[in-house]
């Protein structure tokens, strides 16, 4: 792949996308009511994912998740009976969702301290507020399509700290 250098723009960008994590506390539900629940603690990432795990599990891409630590901070909070777990062949992701509906609830690495939620399920009406909008690209390589858009584009996600261009383009750090 192409390499190009890296500007002034796309790191404050990058940087704000690694920064020190913002803090969520947010209801949801999935898509029938059957199931609540409560997103609390630290944001260790919000970004639209293109990674074919998170893709084809979700039909869409990118998949715009917010990761929030600790794991015990995503909980249900209403519906427990109506939960089902997946894990797939791979045993690397557990994924809860509503056995009624099929809306997925949260989803994770297994063995990490963290569930990523999905904006979508939030009991927000209209736009979502500036803090949950996505910060950045993640697992930009695995795209479908490029993004034209201003948000920074990591290779896989921020803490490995490769940028990528709209283009597919590894950006490299002068």
């Amino acid at each position: 792949k192409k390499k190009q250098n890296i500007t002034n723009r796309n790191m404050a960008d990058a940087e704000e996308a690694k920064a020190a994590p913002a803090t969520i506390n947010q209801t949801g539900s999935c898509h029938c009511g059957s199931i609540e629940f409560i997103a609390e603690g630290a944001i260790i990432f919000n970004g639209l994912c293109h990674c074919k795990n998170c893709t084809r599990n979700r039909g869409v891409s990118p998949c715009h998740l917010i990761g929030v630590a600790p794991k015990s901070g995503v909980r249900v909070t209403k519906g427990e009976e109506f939960v089902t777990t997946y894990i797939g062949e791979s045993g690397t992701v557990s994924r809860c969702f509503c056995s009624k509906c099929g809306s997925l609830v949260n989803q994770g690495p297994v063995g990490m301290d963290f569930r990523a939620v999905l904006p979508v399920s939030f009991n927000i009406d209209g736009l979502l507020p500036e803090e949950y909008m996505p910060k950045a690209h993640l697992n930009y390589e695995s795209r479908l399509l490029n993004a034209s858009d201003a948000l920074p584009k990591f290779q896989g996600f921020p803490d490995n700290g490769v940028m990528m261009t709209n283009e597919g383009a590894i950006i490299e750090k002068s």
